[in-house]
């Protein structure tokens, strides 16, 4: 039996063991790095180590029955088999997910993920949407086909099934799937614009960071189209023609107007008036599939009141062609 996960466009440069646990959390670090060593679990085919980043296009490959094989490792519950759950947990993250929906399928499920929750665990992040999904539907949760930054807001997308999760993986990879951004930046950025600059991941004090890169950067492009300014502030809407990590956080920065409350990459900039809340001033507002289903997520409240002090109206529709 051959397990296969596929990597989208919005998981350039994820961990290889990250991608595999999203799709089988019961693994073990040191079970995956085994695994590896024999050549048991591959990437397009090829042995690499856990650490290995993966990019959008490859296939990471598991040549072994995965349910069997966690079953035998001691008192480790499989993927398959649903983990304990004690019913008041499961009530309060189905509780959670239903007071987040805003759109819904045979396919899929939509949500309006708020501001300061992670798509995925890490070694320091406990509570995120993964987690929530394995304890309100267990086994049959939906599946993650994207990712959007922790501390931003807007529509993600759940595949109901893996074969949904397929298609839609493919939709993203070939831009069939549009995603458009509302943000509020520091300056002027123009009336409209592509924003053209090759990003890679840089360590800098000891904090990582994604930057600017001509020579070993990854190509990136962004659109943007500034919708209103005033006191030095605009309503911009950006789309993504590439789904980079940071991508928009980094462009807008880079062409001299950070996105308001993006203190990792605007520092002390970032916060120009106490009349802003400190968060970033980034939703992905809109999202339309190649059919013309569109899908609108209501902004938070930090955005609505920055489109107040600014005296702007936040946009019913994207600004861009679907």
């Amino acid at each position: 039996m051959v397990h296969i996960i596929p990597i989208t466009q919005e998981d350039d440069e994820v961990r290889l063991d990250r991608a595999i646990r999203r799709q089988f959390p019961s693994f073990k670090q040191g079970q995956l790095e085994k695994l590896l060593r024999q050549g048991k679990i591959r990437l397009d085919a090829q042995k690499v180590k856990a650490g290995t980043r993966v990019h959008s296009g490859q296939k990471i490959e598991l040549v072994f029955d995965v349910p069997s094989y966690l079953a035998k490792q001691g008192s480790h519950k499989t993927d398959i088999a649903a983990p304990n759950i004690s019913d008041t947990v499961k009530k309060n993250a189905l509780q959670q997910f239903e007071s987040w929906k805003i759109d819904e399928t045979a396919e899929w499920i939509a949500i309006n993920k708020p501001a300061g929750i992670a798509v995925q665990g890490g070694s320091r992040t406990k509570n995120h949407i993964d987690r929530l999904l394995q304890e309100g539907f267990g086994v049959q949760r939906p599946r993650l086909v994207h990712r959007i930054d922790k501390d931003t807001s807007g529509i993600l997308l759940l595949a109901k099934t893996q074969k949904s999760a397929r298609r839609l993986s493919v939709l993203f990879k070939e831009q069939a799937i549009r995603k458009t951004y509302l943000a509020f930046c520091i300056g002027n950025p123009g009336q409209s614009g592509t924003i053209s600059a090759p990003i890679s991941k840089s360590l800098q004090k000891g904090i990582e960071k994604i930057v600017v890169d001509p020579e070993l950067g990854l190509n990136a492009r962004s659109l943007f189209e500034t919708l209103y300014n005033e006191n030095g502030i605009s309503m911009v809407c950006l789309r993504p023609l590439t789904g980079r990590t940071h991508q928009l956080r980094v462009h807008m920065n880079f062409h001299g107007t950070p996105i308001l409350g993006d203190g990792k990459y605007a520092g002390r900039k970032a916060h120009p008036s106490v009349s802003f809340a400190r968060k970033m001033h980034l939703h992905a507002h809109f999202l339309s599939f190649p059919d013309g289903h569109l899908i609108t997520a209501g902004v938070p409240e930090h955005m609505q009141l920055a489109a107040s002090i600014i005296g702007a109206s936040i946009p019913l529709r994207s600004q861009f062609p679907n």
